[in-house]
């Protein structure tokens, strides 16, 4: 028995929150078929099971007949799949991009309170602390994958880290279970399939327990990262920005390049950001740290991006291109009101005393973006201001202007966002209004 009910509730009590449905990545294949075969046989000693997760990623003649294949093992099974489609973008590595979008896609699936099962095994822990040494990987490389980690608005659990693939295929033969197997897994072009292939039995042949004690190395180096961790959190609210998940630029300037670096480091880990490679942490503290006030740099990488604005540092997700100013939407402000070309929704909450006055409210709304030569007298201001004033006098980073509504009443202006009201739109003290509330989702 490659992995109990008792070994999966115990790595599943280390997730940092009350665990109530369990996804399993299935790819059809030998192991992740084990995990999800294990966990039907356990169905009643764990939580809920909501279903296993096929990610297509379209690249083999094959894939759609692994899709069915797929379907046709969760019914034997009474478990439903869901089949995500992705494509992968270009100017990355074919092996980084798809395990991307495979995260990408199962992120997109979780809700709080989920966690799904990946199939990695010990021979790929190992393989993966190989690949990291070669590549120059820092401690939290080393410490190759962890059992237990935060994934989107969920989580994921690692079962089957301790187990080879022996063991593994054991199980799947004991069990008459039928998998299917992927051609590009033998294409030497590939780093891990050359590791695996090639460097991997020559090792064993001369160490057998190779893969156990490298294995167990990557839980040592985890051991440690993990510790750091901890003091570094402490350390982070200590150089916090203005802005929730900033870092404040002269703080860091006035520590070494060491620590420095593994503060923002530390700031990725917490944001679930792919951490950096060396040379974009050099290029951070050589050019953004020490940039002239005002200058934008923009350092970035797959998966996350760092820019600068006042003594803020900002490291966050990819933006999206800024959008096209055709857009409108005509708005009665009862619901919210999503606009998917600034990523974003727009909601009013009624208050007495403040916000949009109710009247103007009721007579209908138009949201529009920012063209160019908008102005207003926010409230409590004696003189209009342009936008351009009203962005600088809050705090605003260029970036984010281009991607905030502004609200209308016919041609006049109400207000920017959730920044400010007009002067001549703002409820008095004696009227009903509406707070605006603004919701950026990238």
């Amino acid at each position: 028995m490659p992995v109990t009910a008792e070994q999966i509730t115990h790595l599943l009590a280390q997730v940092s929150f009350p665990v109530k449905r369990l996804w399993i990545a299935y790819s059809g294949g030998l192991d992740s078929h084990v995990l999800l075969h294990c966990c039907t046989r356990y169905r009643s000693e764990l939580p809920e099971i909501a279903g296993a997760i096929h990610v297509h990623h379209g690249l083999s003649a094959n894939a759609d007949h692994w899709a069915s294949h797929c379907h046709q093992t969760c019914e034997q099974l009474g478990i439903p799949l869901v089949v995500r489609y992705v494509e992968l973008p270009t100017g990355e590595g074919l092996e980084d991009s798809a395990r991307r979008a495979r995260y990408e896609a199962i992120i997109a699936i979780l809700q709080p309170g989920d966690v799904v099962l990946l199939a990695q095994h010990q021979d790929d822990q190992a393989e993966t602390f190989l690949l990291q040494a070669l590549r120059g990987g820092g401690p939290r490389g080393l410490a190759a994958m962890p059992p237990v980690a935060p994934l989107g608005e969920g989580g994921l659990v690692r079962p089957l880290l301790e187990f080879n693939r022996e063991a593994i295929l054991e199980y799947a033969r004991a069990n008459h279970l039928n998998w299917v197997d992927d051609e590009s897994n033998l294409d030497l072009r590939f780093e891990r399939n050359f590791l695996r292939h090639e460097i991997m039995p020559k090792l064993t042949e001369r160490w057998p327990a190779a893969n156990r004690t490298l294995a167990r190395a990557a839980a040592h180096t985890a051991s440690l990262v993990h510790m750091a961790d901890e003091l570094l959190q402490d350390e982070l609210e200590g150089i916090a920005g203005s802005r929730s998940n900033t870092l404040s630029i002269s703080a860091l300037k006035s520590l070494s390049s060491a620590r420095a670096s593994l503060l923002i480091r530390a700031l990725c880990q917490k944001l679930q950001l792919p951490m950096p490679a060396t040379v974009h942490v050099e290029e951070l503290l050589h050019k953004q740290l020490h940039a002239v006030a005002g200058r934008q740099i923009l350092v970035n990488w797959p998966g996350a991006e760092i820019r600068r604005f006042q003594d803020d540092l900002y490291i966050q997700q990819p933006l999206p291109p800024v959008p096209a100013s055709d857009w409108r939407y005509e708005w009665n402000g009862m619901h919210a009101l999503d606009i998917p070309e600034i990523h974003g929704r727009l909601i009013l909450q009624p208050r007495h005393g403040s916000g949009i006055r109710q009247s103007l409210v009721k007579a209908g709304l138009t949201v529009k973006p920012r063209r160019g030569g908008e102005c207003c007298q926010p409230s409590g201001d004696a003189h209009r201001r342009d936008l351009k004033t009203i962005f600088q006098n809050h705090h605003i980073p260029p970036w984010e202007r281009a991607r905030m509504p502004l609200i209308y009443h016919g041609d006049e202006l109400l207000a920017v966002a959730d920044i400010v009201i007009s002067q001549g739109a703002s409820a008095t003290a004696k009227e009903p209004g509406y707070e605006v509330v603004w919701q950026s989702f990238h």
